[in-house]
């Protein structure tokens, strides 16, 4: 897994960029849980839609994904709470 330090900070942006996966990262700061499943989220598009935007968001570094058994577990990425804390705080007060 590679460190946020070498994640372009465009490629984060561009994550971000889209109104549905930053609505899944302000869910969950909303919500205040460390994870939550991806069944927990609110979305108007399809399954297979927003699992593209989950994707999206877990190759930028912003986003963490545990397995377990059936169930995908998606968090904040620690490095993303440590080198921007601004920026998730913008998001959630947005």
């Amino acid at each position: 897994m590679k460190k946020i330090k070498q994640v372009p900070l465009d490629k984060i942006l561009k994550a971000l960029g889209d109104p549905i996966r930053l609505s899944v990262i302000k869910q969950l700061l909303d919500l205040g849980k460390n994870e939550i499943t991806c069944g927990e989220f609110d979305y108007c598009v399809q399954k297979a839609t927003f699992s593209h935007h989950i994707k999206i968001l877990i190759e930028a570094e912003i986003l963490c994904q545990r397995v377990e058994g059936v169930r995908k577990y998606l968090s904040i990425s620690p490095d993303i709470k440590r080198h921007y804390p601004e920026l998730l705080k913008t998001i959630k007060n947005s």
